[in-house]
């Protein structure tokens, strides 16, 4: 009974952890817990006069003695009791990033705070202070969840993003968007999915779904249950846990970072329909990799190359970006804290062409990595810091970014939570530990 209410506790409090207070934005609607306690009751009220509930969340006018309606006589103990501590990030935390160099405009998701946030391309904190967003996407009506990827169509003026874990939809927002608003398009895709890329060349979309280990291509512009185009999907692909990629119309490929990580169902091939149950075959780790594909490319396809090996440094390759003017590969590792550097046509164990890493850097758990051809940068999103760092395209080692953008105050530390999906208490040690 101790552990269970233990977990019952620590659910409740990451399930919280949520409405943690977060930095004012003037002329901005933050959706966020205030700092004084409030009944549940009242709580949702002033959520719903600052816009961050739909219409009908808590009915006009009607007081409410207990919340949810009848606990107050629920023959149980509780009622509306708030935790006695939190353990919670009350700021963003920035995951991945794009640029829109023409508009100066740079974007990032947030899964710690559920949204999704643009900046002056040129903002950057002078000494110690945060800098201030242009715009804010959150709160209940954006239906943004665990948000991974962001990336934009400029031509369209809309951002994209995909929901991870449990949304398991892509959402598509005017650039204009601002607080609780309604995203424009919704498009059902897989569950866990996790990168995104848009062509303009091929008037496609590519997601990259997590655990059954594929890529699925949509029609720009699709929405609601529409199928994909394409589905590169079996174990001829190579595709062990994919998370970035490229859709690189210019030349016709889809390149894919790899952590390498294999569940234990052996999923069906992309051309085939999916078998209720998958065929259990014995979960493994590969080595993490860069593996490229025909953009046309369908089915249970081999790659076409595939970089992998102990001379190119991969740990943990989460978002990817290429320079189609430069001809290379940017990759966030985020098992060093690094920016790895590959040619385009790379193939084999090769290492890369430059890296950036060192104290002086900054980089510190990269989500996120995108250039900026236009002015020659690379920006770099830190997960494990409240920092994005830009750099010159052509940096490498240990070098100082030209300029750091901050989204909460320096030194605010990080809780490293990503998507606890648990809680546990160690009562040896005292500790409570929360897999991610």
């Amino acid at each position: 009974m101790r552990r269970l209410l233990v977990t019952i506790i620590g659910l409740f409090v990451l399930a919280v952890a949520g409405l943690r207070p977060i930095p004012a934005t003037p002329g901005h609607t933050i959706c966020a817990m205030p700092a004084s306690p409030l009944s549940e009751a009242r709580l949702l009220a002033v959520e719903l006069e600052n816009g961050c509930l739909e219409e009908g969340g808590v009915e006009a006018g009607v007081e409410q003695d207990s919340w949810p309606p009848g606990w107050d006589t629920a023959a149980i103990a509780g009622g509306d009791v708030p935790p006695s501590r939190v353990v919670s990030d009350p700021y963003p935390t920035l995951h991945s990033v794009v640029v829109d160099p023409d508009r100066n405009r740079v974007f990032f998701s947030d899964p710690n705070r559920h949204a999704l946030w643009s900046y002056d391309r040129l903002a950057a904190s002078t000494r110690r202070e945060a800098v201030e967003p242009l715009t804010s996407i959150r709160g209940p009506a954006t239906g943004m969840m665990f948000i991974a990827a962001v990336t934009i169509d400029a031509a369209a003026e809309e951002i994209y993003t995909v929901d991870n874990d449990i949304g398991d939809r892509m959402m598509v927002f005017p650039y204009d968007a601002n607080g609780n608003a309604r995203p424009k398009r919704v498009l059902e895709v897989p569950h866990q999915a996790w990168g995104l890329s848009i062509s303009q060349e091929r008037s496609e979309v590519a997601v990259s779904v997590e655990a059954p280990r594929e890529i699925v291509i949509y029609r720009k512009g699709a929405e609601g249950n529409e199928p994909p185009l394409r589905t590169i999907r079996g174990p001829r692909t190579g595709l062990g846990d994919p998370h970035g990629l490229f859709l690189d119309g210019l030349n016709n490929e889809i390149i894919v970072a790899n952590h390498g990580n294999h569940g234990g169902r052996q999923p069906a091939p992309g051309d085939a329909r999916v078998s209720e149950p998958e065929p259990i075959v014995g979960g493994r780790f590969d080595e993490p990799s860069i593996t490229v594909y025909a953009a046309d490319g369908n089915g249970d396809i081999p790659p076409t190359r595939k970089i992998a090996g102990p001379k190119t440094g991969l740990n943990w390759p989460m978002a990817i970006d290429v320079d189609l003017s430069r001809n290379e590969i940017a990759v966030a590792n985020d098992g060093d804290s690094s920016i790895r550097i590959f040619r385009r046509t790379d193939r084999g164990d090769v290492a890369p062409i430059r890296v950036i890493k060192g104290a002086r850097t900054g980089i510190d758990g990269p989500m996120g990595v995108a250039f900026d051809r236009k002015n020659n940068e690379l920006w770099v999103a830190n997960y494990g810091d409240h920092t994005a760092l830009v750099f010159s395209s052509t940096a490498a080692g240990n070098v100082a970014p030209k300029r750091v953008l901050r989204n909460a105050p320096a030194g605010s530390p990080t809780v490293g939570f990503v998507n606890p999906g648990a809680v546990a208490y160690d009562s040896k040690r005292d500790e409570i530990l929360v897999p991610n």
